[in-house]
């Protein structure tokens, strides 16, 4: 048992308790400052994920209302459109419903010239509609010979020759063949 309590083992042993006691008090104290490093960047992971949470529910807050915008927007879009093409399918069929009263009163003032009257065609209430719609005035044509065939067919018929329609027909045959197609 002498041999144990040897002071120079002994002291070595003391010195190797020591350096242990002052590893582990190094370690233990490395522990606590882990530990609140640890702490610390809990905190820090925890705030950035809460403010990676408040970004994420700004921009889908962001999204949404320029979608919503969006939206609207795509819907008035659609509505503009819809009424521009009302207003120009109006407006085509006006045109076009000038145009023909138009044409129609051209046709009863051509009428007219050569001395025919159609009573069943309504040509003062064709110049008030014509004149509803917002028309141009269509003028009464001044003389212009263009009736004066139909005076020369007059005038021949006076005159004791006999026309009668058709009379020619099949005399030209070139005539007739280029008429069919």
């Amino acid at each position: 048992m002498a041999s144990f309590l040897h002071k120079p083992y002994l002291c070595s042993v003391l010195y190797d308790l020591q350096h242990l006691l002052n590893l582990y008090t190094e370690s233990c104290e490395a522990v606590k400052v882990l530990e609140a490093s640890n702490k610390k960047l809990e905190i820090i992971v925890a705030d950035q994920g809460k403010i990676a949470e408040a970004k994420t529910q700004h921009y889908e807050d962001k999204l949404k209302k320029d979608t919503q915008d969006v939206e609207v927007k795509l819907a008035t879009a659609q509505v503009d459109h819809e009424q521009a093409m009302i207003s120009f399918r109006v407006g085509i069929k006006k045109s076009t419903a000038i145009s023909l009263m138009q044409a129609r009163i051209e046709m009863a003032y051509e009428v007219r010239e050569t001395g025919l009257e159609c009573p069943a065609w309504p040509v003062d209430s064709w110049v008030a509609m014509l004149k509803d719609l917002g028309g141009n005035h269509v003028s009464y044509p001044a003389k212009s010979g263009v009736g004066e065939p139909l005076k020369a067919a007059e005038v021949a018929v006076e005159a004791g020759e006999k026309t009668e329609a058709g009379a020619d027909a099949g005399q030209d045959d070139a005539q007739d063949a280029v008429v069919r197609t």
